[in-house]
């Protein structure tokens, strides 16, 4: 199982941001997508441990914050557990910043590199994550749709947000913003097999939704990987 970024599309304005498609062999993504995790096993996302309702609606299930319940399901699915390991070696964050630089994309060096995985899911059925910037120690997120081929309805809406604030000289908070405070510069449509990467700066807002599904039981379903400077 190999990603392929051979044929990335990269936007530099209003930040750097690009997509892959497709970004794995069929069959191992079609394998991927079935062995996805149920949703009962996703939880409710909360910032630094505080539900937080206005910023959020999704779920997630991850190493940093259900390790016990992410590792237990990862050991019964033998193509996420190559998969986690794969991303999880080195050279993995080596590989995404060579594939930055090539885009004349430089990021600065650090002492060392690591990489985070998280499942999740957005409800169909108006779920959303409001505009926001990554933290500071992120340094570029890869978002890999884990959609079935036909499964979605594209006028769910679903896509990566990409978006200027109206007035660039207005405080906002990096975690949660107002959506009514930015315009929309370019959507990323969900769709099956394909990586939406970005790095992360001062401009970098993005968003998802509110989706349109209304009576749907379907979940946006992607991975997220975040790449991280270690100190």
């Amino acid at each position: 199982m190999q990603l392929t970024f051979e044929h990335a599309e990269f936007l530099k304005t209003p930040y750097p941001i690009g997509v892959a498609r497709p970004v794995l062999d069929w069959e191992s993504y079609k394998g991927l997508v079935e062995a996805f995790p149920p949703d009962h096993l996703l939880a409710g996302v909360s910032l630094d441990g505080v539900p937080d309702v206005h910023a959020y609606k999704k779920f997630a299930l991850n190493e940093r914050t259900q390790p016990e319940k992410f590792y237990e399901y990862l050991s019964t699915q033998p193509l996420w557990w190559a998969f986690h390991t794969s991303i999880k070696k080195p050279e993995f964050p080596l590989f995404i910043l060579g594939l930055l630089k090539a885009q004349g994309i430089d990021i600065p060096p650090a002492p060392k590199w690591s990489t985070r995985f998280e499942f999740s899911g957005i409800p169909a059925d108006g779920g959303y994550i409001l505009p926001h910037l990554d933290t500071a120690k992120k340094v570029c997120t890869l978002i890999f749709s884990m959609a079935r081929p036909g499964e979605w309805n594209p006028a769910f809406g679903g896509g990566t947000d990409v978006l200027e604030p109206l007035d660039p000289t207005e405080p906002l908070l990096s975690y949660r913003a107002p959506l009514e405070k930015f315009r929309k510069v370019h959507t990323y449509a969900y769709v099956p097999n394909q990586c939406v990467l970005f790095v992360k700066c001062a401009t970098s807002w993005h968003s998802v939704g509110p989706l349109l599904g209304a009576g749907s039981p379907l979940m946006r379903r992607t991975i997220t990987l975040n790449i991280e400077r270690e100190s």
